[in-house]
C-alpha cells in the first residue's frame, strides 16, 4: 500500500532541492549576456511581444516604472524587475500583463483566459502602450524551460524571490511586502 505521508514527505524535500538549485543559478547568472535558454528584449509594442519565445517557461518583466517603491534588487540597463512568473505559454502571458486590453479583446473562446496579472495602480494587467505606462522603458528576460513541470517552474519563482526580492507587481493571493 502507498503511504501518503511519506510522499508529502518526499514531495517536500523535492521542491527544496530543485528551489535551492535555482537559488544557485539566479545568485551567479549573469544577465547582461544572453544565452540559448536566457534572452533580455527590450518591449515597445505588441510587435515585440508577438517576436518572442511562445512555450514553457519563467519570465521577468522590467521597468524604470515606479523604481524607487520596487524592492527587487534585480536590475538590467537601469530597469528594475518589476513583475516575475511563468507559464505553459510565455508569449500569451506576457500579453495579458503588458497589452491586458488587447488581448481581452481578443481572446479566443476556447483560448486560456488569464485572469491574475502584474498588480500596479490597483490593475490587473497593464498596457505600456498607453499613458502612463508609455513614458518608461520594458524589458522582459525570458528562461526558456521546454519540459518543465509546473512544481519546477513555482520554485524557480520562490527562488527568485529568495535571491533579488520579490518584485513590486508581484502578488500572489495573501501576500504582502513587509
Amino acid at each position: 500500500m502507498y503511504n501518503i505521508q511519506e510522499l508529502i514527505k518526499l514531495e517536500g524535500e523535492l521542491k527544496l532541492s530543485v528551489r535551492k538549485h535555482f537559488e544557485d543559478f539566479f545568485s551567479k547568472h549573469d544577465y547582461t549576456k544572453d544565452t540559448k535558454a536566457i534572452s533580455t528584449k527590450s518591449i515597445a509594442s505588441l510587435a515585440d511581444v508577438d517576436g518572442m519565445y511562445y512555450g514553457t517557461g519563467l519570465y521577468v518583466i522590467l521597468s524604470d516604472y515606479q523604481a524607487e517603491q520596487n524592492k527587487c534588487s534585480l536590475i538590467i540597463d537601469d530597469l528594475k524587475a518589476i513583475y516575475r512568473g511563468h507559464c505553459y505559454t510565455v508569449k500569451k502571458r506576457l500579453k495579458s500583463h503588458l497589452f491586458n486590453e488587447h488581448y481581452r479583446r481578443n481572446l479566443s473562446e476556447r483560448g486560456v483566459r488569464y485572469d491574475v496579472c502584474m498588480k500596479l495602480d490597483d490593475k490587473n494587467g497593464i498596457n505600456i502602450d498607453s499613458s502612463p505606462y508609455n513614458n518608461y522603458r520594458w524589458k522582459v528576460v525570458t528562461h526558456k524551460m521546454r519540459g518543465s513541470s509546473k512544481m519546477i517552474r513555482e520554485q524557480a519563482e520562490l527562488a527568485f524571490d529568495e535571491v533579488f526580492g520579490r518584485p513590486l507587481g508581484s502578488r500572489e493571493a495573501g501576500q504582502t511586502d513587509a
